[in-house]
């Protein structure tokens, strides 16, 4: 199989070399021309899987105009525009249009690297939309596509399954749940149609694919006449292109839960925690609603890491993270926001009822055993900082970050394996600038 091609529509310059160094690992065949008709040319022979065009191209007016040629020739290509005066707004412009992506010159390696596994992973779902375009040769084969195509989450997506298995197989009801494979907590569960009809005639077919079982659907008749019935073609279709979409939208589910998920512990991450914040921040404000913040920090961990690896260390953490997990209450949110500093936000919580969550998290992790064959001899402890939203000093979102910082750097100073409040920072010392470190 030939390898996948890129090519490069810009003037010959240092940037030729990065690119090539970035998409080395991934075996592409890479062309280069200075010329925008010489490119046209070779981006219709050639059907490349990304264009890099640089935004100064000699002789084009706009990148975007690049995308009517794609879509014409109904091309597999990402475009993706070299900026050398990168606007933000102008970026997004472009990328509402249609652009992959928008990177800067010259050109950053790694972030290159990152967009072009990104186009990539687009390309299986580009070539199983082809598959299943050329499979839809009915029209009740186009209705079904055309029916579950726009889905990208679960849930609408079974409900439109439904909706479909019961127009095109006379079922009176429909139920599909998710399947065994998708690791879910909470199964997800619809029901379409009348639920006064027994379930005497039946039929129940599964969603797969590449070996992963996705989901199910029941069909239930009110007659076996209209049992009977059953157009097993269309059906077939409809599982397969169930799965196709059902892949789709699991995918989707998946990478948003990474990109929410510090991959280490299972917490949320920076970002996440930070968005919330802020609606939260905003909400009690507007609601007059408490809201404090618990900032906590490993005790000499840096320690931990030099003395027995780094794996030794993310056991610990991991560890400490299950204790959180296992203390937060519903509607809390735990984070890991830094390399051992994590951070609880906790809604509806005034400062008296957020040291009693913080004393609780001191208790559990005395008690809870460190990991099997963990080689630290003295259990970790933390030292904790609180703020809330009631102290004065609090007048945004960042205000409570930075104040339950201090009192976790006070906690620190004090002893470590303590619990301090914004109450208890007196003086001017306690509110300035301080010097941040990590043990």
């Amino acid at each position: 199989m030939p390898p996948l091609k890129v090519l490069i529509m810009d003037d010959y310059g240092p940037d030729f070399n990065r690119i090539a160094k970035a998409l080395r690992p991934f075996g592409l065949a890479l062309m280069w021309t200075e010329s925008l008709n010489d490119g046209l040319n070779l981006l219709a022979q050639a059907k490349p899987v990304m264009l890099l065009v640089g935004e100064k191209l000699q002789g084009l007016k706009d990148p975007v105009d690049l995308l009517g040629v794609i879509q014409a020739k109904r091309l597999p290509t990402q475009l993706v525009v070299m900026s050398p005066e990168p606007n933000f707004d102008r970026a997004m412009d472009w990328v509402a249009e249609g652009v992959f992506s928008v990177i800067s010159t010259p050109v950053p390696v790694d972030r290159l690297r990152r967009i072009t596994q990104r186009i990539l992973d687009n390309l299986s779902l580009y070539q199983e939309l082809v598959l299943s375009e050329a499979r839809a040769e009915r029209p009740a084969d186009l209705f079904i596509y055309k029916s579950l195509a726009g889905h990208a989450e679960i849930k609408p997506l079974l409900e439109t399954i439904c909706d479909t298995a019961m127009s095109l197989t006379g079922a009176g009801r429909a139920h599909a749940w998710t399947g065994t494979d998708l690791g879910q907590s909470v199964p997800i569960n619809v029901c379409k149609g009348d639920v006064e009809i027994l379930g005497e005639f039946e039929k129940i077919v599964d969603f797969h694919w590449m070996g992963r079982h996705l989901a199910s659907l029941k069909m239930v008749f009110a007659d076996r006449k209209t049992e009977m019935a059953l157009n097993k073609p269309i059906l077939e279709e409809l599982v397969f292109a169930g799965s196709l979409f059902l892949s789709h939208a699991v995918r989707l589910d998946e990478a948003m839960m990474l990109a929410s998920k510090d991959p280490l512990t299972g917490l949320a991450n920076r970002r996440v925690f930070l968005e919330t914040l802020n609606r939260e921040f905003f909400q009690s404000r507007r609601h007059d609603s408490p809201l404090s913040l618990l900032t906590l920090d490993l005790d000499y961990f840096k320690d931990v890491n030099d003395t027995h690896g780094h794996q030794t260390g993310d056991e610990i953490l991991k560890w400490l993270s299950g204790v959180i997990s296992a203390v937060v209450r519903l509607g809390d949110l735990p984070a890991r926001t830094g390399g051992e500093e994590f951070s609880i936000l906790l809604p509806r919580t005034n400062l008296e009822q957020a040291a009693i969550l913080a004393q609780r998290l001191k208790e559990a992790l005395a008690e809870t055993p460190l990991p099997e064959n963990c080689p630290v001899k003295v259990r970790p402890t933390i030292s904790q900082g609180l703020a809330s939203l009631e102290h004065f000093l609090v007048n945004a979102p960042q205000d409570l970050i930075y104040w339950s910082d201090q009192a976790m750097y006070l906690a620190k100073r004090e002893g470590r394996d303590t619990i301090r409040q914004v109450t208890e920072l007196s003086g001017a010392n306690h509110y300035q600038d301080v010097q941040y470190v990590f043990q």
